[in-house]
Formats: structure tokens, C-alpha cells, sequence
């Protein structure tokens, strides 16, 4: 089995690394795993030219790619994200935007597509106290999976997350659910 753990923030060394990496530890280590932070690529904003819908290639050049193919190698995927503003990070937007050439939305039925038999999970995590913006995100991800027809059975989120340090208090509510999604 292959696991991308997928940081979907820009920031490589917070909170939400902090998630994966109590995620790697309950792991087995017959298991093949990959972790990437989105912040550490070079992703272009979308520039709405639609040329993906006949090519079902993107005109921009940059690691968009490199990612794709590393969700394609994937069985299995947890993607974490932090709330900005009550919503996912840019970065994970402007991924979402370029997945395009990839997913349903596209009406060239030849479209790229994954391997089929894919599962996700989602994890949000904020600052505030409100479950509502962590729900936001676990729909976003919930949307995102639907076009790319990956399926999502399960997601987990946490409030009042300020930094890297509070997620201690989660940790074996984190390895529990670790251990439940990679049995």
C-alpha cells in the first residue's frame, strides 16, 4: 500500500505537520509512505484559459505535476488543512483550481484521470473555537475528492489549535484514528 500524507498548508514545520507526522508514526512500516507540504512547490494561479478542456494539459509550467503524479501513486491519502480566514490556505486553493485537467469538471471525456480506487481523509484544524470553518474545510476537501473520484469515508478536526504545542493534546485521538484509516 502506498500513503501520501499531503500538508496542505504552506507551512512546513506547524501544527499541521505536527498532524501527519503523529499519523506516520502508527504506520506499519511494510507500508510505503510519502509525505509532501504544499508550500515547498512552485504552483501558478489558474489563469482560466480552459486549454485543458481539449489538451487536458495545463499551459502552466511548474511542480503542479510532480504532485499529481505523487497522488497518483497513492492508495491512500490524508490531507491536512489549516483554516486562513475561515477557509483552506491559497496555496491548497490554487492546487484545487489546477486539478482540472484531472477531474470531472473537465467536458473532454478523454480528461486525465487518476488510478481508480483511491480513499482519502481529511483533517482541519484553526485557531478558533468554531467547528463551522473546520467543517468548511472538510467539505472543500469532501468537493475536491467528488470531482477527482476519490473516495472520502472519514475526516476528524480540531479548534482552538494556536500552535505546533497544542496538538499534544490530541495526539491519541490522532494515532487512534491513524490506526483505524491504515489497517
Amino acid at each position: 500500500m502506498n500513503v501520501l500524507l499531503f500538508n496542505a498548508s504552506p507551512k512546513k514545520n506547524g501544527a499541521t505537520q505536527e498532524i501527519l507526522a503523529i499519523m506516520k508514526e502508527q504506520i506499519s512500516t511494510d507500508v510505503n509512505v510519502d509525505m509532501l507540504c504544499l508550500g515547498d512547490f512552485n504552483i501558478a494561479y489558474c489563469l482560466g484559459e480552459k486549454c485543458c478542456y481539449e489538451t487536458c494539459t495545463c499551459i502552466q509550467e511548474d511542480d503542479m505535476q510532480q504532485i499529481i503524479d505523487r497522488i497518483d501513486q497513492a492508495d491512500k491519502i490524508v490531507i491536512v488543512a489549516p483554516s486562513y480566514w475561515a477557509d483552506v490556505p491559497g496555496q491548497f486553493k490554487v492546487f484545487i483550481d489546477r486539478c482540472t485537467p484531472y477531474s470531472d469538471t473537465n467536458p473532454n471525456q478523454e480528461h486525465r484521470k487518476l488510478k481508480a480506487g483511491k480513499v482519502c481523509y481529511a483533517v482541519a484544524l484553526r485557531t478558533g473555537t468554531r467547528p463551522m470553518e473546520c467543517e468548511h474545510i472538510i467539505d472543500t476537501i469532501k468537493h475536491w475528492c467528488g470531482h477527482m473520484k476519490i473516495e472520502m469515508p472519514d475526516s476528524m478536526y480540531f479548534c482552538g489549535i494556536n500552535d505546533k504545542a497544542d496538538i499534544g493534546l490530541y495526539q491519541d485521538q490522532i494515532a487512534k484514528k491513524a490506526i483505524e484509516w491504515f489497517l
